[in-house]
């Protein structure tokens, strides 16, 4: 990976884009966290969160598409700007404000958050053509990832939030309008330009590989989402709520120890074969979390979850190298993206009423096993949809 970090020009820039993702690993727990603060109710929480989930899934390949055929630069700037100021505008918002206005400044700060993420991940191939490098720097992302999902929970939920839920989502509305800034002023975002293609209507959808790996990433994303919502709602009745930060970085934790043995490990030759695996881990530990009983083993339990989420992203985000038709490779990591935050979405809101009228290990139990049907979906799929695209 320090390879990849000594590219002209990678380390601002990747910087930058770390800044921008930073509010990733927090905001949904802090919608859930405020809304409940306001309301009362982990449900409401939940809707909350999946109202900005469900909006960021639905206009992320929107705003890719126009990034594949325009450049980054507008998208980035004029999202940055709309979507920071939703964010600080939630932080506003009073006790006597309603579910649906709290759900309609959520989807908006979804719905303008540029595709930050995808603009790096379309970088790569021309910053690092050849095959092993871009192995790398996919895993260093990975890495960067879980350094910012375990920064995110800790520094601005678990250190700002402590003392101020509204101070920690104006935080958040900060990071990403700088950061996203500071990434399109870059002279390698500025002047990236897409391979041309033909125009289609489904966009990178065409690609099949796209399609079932969309399927993949929502199913996984429902553990997600569940975490997200039964963690706090496990401690609160231990009178332990403020440790849901702490417990979240180690979930973070053990997808970033498990991303420095991705990088060791080097590209897969059976790329399904390799996701399968990993897949099934993905839901097996997901599931596990159920049978924490105390703050202690449910920390252990979710740095144990943690180690299977790197290594998932970073293999099937490489084959969407080869899976994307050409000029559409933005769009196919959103869609990706969509899936993932659309299983989260489902997974929170679920797990909202799953906790309030059975238990946050129902909840657990019942979707964190998302991951193992994914595999399966991977595995019917090997010889066929996941073969390398070929163009005519």
């Amino acid at each position: 990976m320090g390879d990849v970090l000594r590219l002209p020009g990678v380390r601002s820039l990747f910087a930058a884009n770390c800044l921008g993702r930073l509010p990733m690993g927090a905001l949904g727990l802090l919608l859930i966290l405020q809304t409940h603060e306001l309301t009362g109710s982990f449900a409401s929480g939940g809707l909350v969160a999946a109202s900005y989930t469900v909006a960021l899934g639905l206009s992320h390949p929107a705003l890719a598409r126009w990034v594949d055929r325009a450049g980054q630069t507008v998208v980035l700037r004029s999202g940055a700007v709309v979507s920071a100021a939703a964010m600080a505008g939630f932080a506003l918002l009073t006790a006597d404000t309603g579910v649906p206005v709290l759900m309609g400044c959520a989807a908006l700060a979804g719905a303008a958050q540029p595709p930050v993420g995808a603009c790096m991940r379309s970088l790569w191939p021309v910053l690092a053509p050849a095959a092993d490098l871009r192995h790398a720097a996919y895993a260093l992302e990975g890495a960067a990832m879980e350094v910012v999902y375990i920064l995110g929970p800790v520094a601005i939920v678990g250190g700002i939030g402590a003392w101020s839920l509204e101070a920690a989502l104006v935080a958040c509305g900060a990071t990403v309008l700088v950061g996203d800034v500071l990434f399109s002023l870059h002279p390698a975002s500025r002047n990236w330009r897409s391979p041309e293609s033909a125009r289609h209507p489904a966009g990178a959808l065409r690609g099949p590989g796209v399609r079932v790996l969309l399927g993949v990433f929502a199913l996984c994303g429902l553990a997600v989402g569940a975490v997200e919502v039964a963690v706090p709602a496990t401690l609160e009745p231990l009178g332990r709520e403020k440790l849901t930060g702490l417990l979240l970085g180690l979930w973070g934790l053990g997808s970033l120890v498990a991303s420095l043995a991705v990088a060791r490990a080097g590209a897969a030759d059976d790329p399904p074969r390799r996701l399968t695996v990993l897949l099934i881990a993905w839901g097996a530990t997901h599931a596990a979390l159920a049978l924490a009983v105390g703050p202690l083993s449910l920390g252990g339990l979710l740095l144990l979850a943690g180690a299977a989420i790197s290594p998932t992203l970073v293999y099937a985000n490489a084959m969407l190298d080869y899976l994307a038709p050409p000029g559409t490779l933005t769009e196919a990591f959103t869609w990706t993206t969509a899936g993932l935050t659309g299983g989260m979405s489902a997974g929170a809101a679920l797990a909202g009423v799953l906790a309030e009228h059975a238990s946050p290990a129902v909840a657990f139990a019942a979707l964190g096993g998302g991951g193992v049907l994914a595999a399966v979906l991977v595995r019917a799929t090997a010889r066929s949809a996941l073969r390398p695209v070929v163009t005519v």
